[in-house]
């Protein structure tokens, strides 16, 4: 203690060493450049630390200014000695001088063992080309950025739609440009929540509090219309959507939502629901008329029937064969047109009716077509085969009238001396494509009667179109039209493939299930 404590009291005292001029053999130049060497140390390191310390306090948020300040005071430390080192050739200040090396050894190990604690941060630094790329990278993200919101700008303009979001903390709202220009509003960045609200139709402006007061409580925002009106006067229909979300204390954070001037398509969509309505008048109308119609047009249609085979059995005596064909003309004419009125009857009735369905077997609805047609099959010879047809959901009615208006139509435009050929097959379809397959039951008519013209395939469906005017073959041309109409009434599709000559080959997808 007493040699720390004389250490101490002798701190400044340098009468136990010789000047450092006398210790050993130093020439002027040996002396002046050792001198000199440590004046230039310790005035760059008196220099160093104060560009340090400045440097800091410019960079008042500095990330590692701990270390910053302990590299300032090592170097200080270190100048110090380099100092003392030179004045001891005047003053052998070497009790000072260890003091000060001890000093500069806490600040160095000190400054050592808090660079290693921030060694793996610092290793984390990136360095100078590290970081000019990432600029350069933020850059390119900010370019693309300012890109993508000027194209959602030009989209929500073209879809006439804005987006707005409310932030529950602060009550205010910020919007998107095209926001105010459907309000026909001054832009600003920032609004308080309600300030729109003055735009609203004075009739709508009940109903929008309730439903943002709804929105509230249910933590749902949902869609809804209201009308405004525009400080220019335009009265506008507009689409409010909007999705909430939630904070940890399951309260309202904000709300993102959108506005869309929907004004043209409310106007469309009124102007078809009053053409629907208008079009359901027509058809009940349309339906009511061909039921008067049909009832007042074959009552008459019997009578000239009945008449006239009145005639013909009366007066057949006073009648020559001239006047007997005209006779028989006239009862085949008055016969077509109570089949065409009938026709007609029954094809405006399919669009209105109700269609119900039920499981059918296909097998049996063939069976009892077949019974019907029994005196055609026999009169033609005609042959009809079929294999084990499966179950489908059908309206049983409407299946008994398909396949009868097809198998017959097959029947009469057989070819002249060649009975007639039908094949019918029906199969879960498989094939339709992977999201149809088991879906859809397909059903094949084929025949070998005298087919028609590939241009006509089209044409073939629709009411009153008839290919063949020849005598022999009577039709009113309304039955494929029929069935066209059940197969749609059933949401399936009918084609065909024919081929002059050979015959034609109907195809109908039914679905399984309805």
């Amino acid at each position: 203690m007493k040699d720390i404590y004389d250490f101490f009291a002798k701190l400044f005292n340098t009468s136990d060493w010789p000047p450092r001029w006398h210790c050993g053999h130093w020439t002027n130049f040996h002396g002046w450049l050792y001198i000199i060497s440590d004046l230039l140390v310790w005035g760059a390191y008196y220099a160093i630390p104060i560009l340090i310390i400045r440097f800091i306090t410019k960079k008042q948020k500095q990330q590692f200014a701990k270390i910053y300040w302990l590299f300032a005071a090592f170097i200080l430390a270190c100048g110090f000695t380099h100092l003392l080192d030179a004045i001891t050739f005047w003053y052998p200040m070497y009790r000072l001088n260890a003091l000060a090396r001890f000093v500069t050894a806490i600040i160095s190990w000190v400054t050592l063992y808090n660079i290693f604690k921030l060694l793996p941060s610092l290793v984390k630094l990136k360095s100078a080309d590290e970081l000019e790329a990432e600029i350069e990278f933020r850059k390119q993200l900010e370019k693309e950025l300012i890109e993508n919101n000027a194209r959602l700008s030009e989209a929500e303009e073209i879809s006439k739609l804005g987006h707005w979001k409310w932030t529950a903390a602060t009550n205010l709202i910020k919007a998107s440009p095209n926001f105010f220009k459907i309000y026909e509003a001054p832009f600003q960045e920032i609004g308080v929540r309600g300030e729109m609200h003055k735009y609203i139709h004075a009739d709508d402006r009940e109903f929008v509090k309730g439903r943002v007061a709804l929105a509230s409580q249910t933590k749902d925002y949902g869609q809804f219309y209201f009308r405004i009106v525009t400080p220019s006067g335009n009265h506008k229909t507009i689409l409010a959507k909007g999705v909430i979300q939630l904070n940890e204390q399951n309260e309202i954070a904000f709300i993102l939502g959108t506005i869309q001037d929907v004004t043209e398509q409310k106007a469309i969509e009124n102007e078809l629901l009053q053409k629907t309505d208008a079009l359901e008048s027509m058809n009940v109308n349309l339906q009511k008329f061909a039921s008067v119609a049909s009832h007042d047009l074959q009552e008459p249609l019997r009578k000239v029937s009945t008449f006239v085979s009145l005639l013909q059995r009366q007066y057949a005596p006073l009648i020559d064969l001239k006047g007997q064909e005209l006779f028989n003309k006239t009862v085949d004419a008055t016969i077509r047109m109570q089949q065409l009125i009938q026709s007609i009857l029954e094809f405006s009735k399919l669009p209105t009716q109700e269609v119900k369905f039920a499981n059918i077997n296909l097998n049996d609805t063939l069976k009892y077509v077949l019974s019907n047609l029994e005196l055609s099959i026999v009169e033609k010879n005609a042959t009809i085969t079929f294999a084990n047809l499966p179950t489908i959901m059908a309206n049983s009615n409407q299946l008994q009238q398909l396949f009868q208006n097809l198998i017959s139509n097959a029947i009469k435009f057989s070819r002249f001396n060649v009975p007639p050929l039908i094949n019918i097959s029906a199969f879960i379809d498989k094939n339709v494509n992977d999201a149809l397959a088991n879906h859809f039951c397909k059903i094949t008519i084929t025949d070998n009667g005298i087919g028609f013209e590939e241009e006509y395939t089209e044409q073939i469906f629709l009411p009153f179109q008839r290919l063949n005017n020849r005598p022999e073959f009577e039709g009113t041309g309304i039955g494929l039209a029929i069935c066209k109409k059940i197969v749609e009434n059933h949401h399936g599709s009918i084609s065909v493939k024919s081929k002059v000559g050979e015959g034609s080959t109907f195809t109908i997808l039914l679905p399984v299930n309805q």
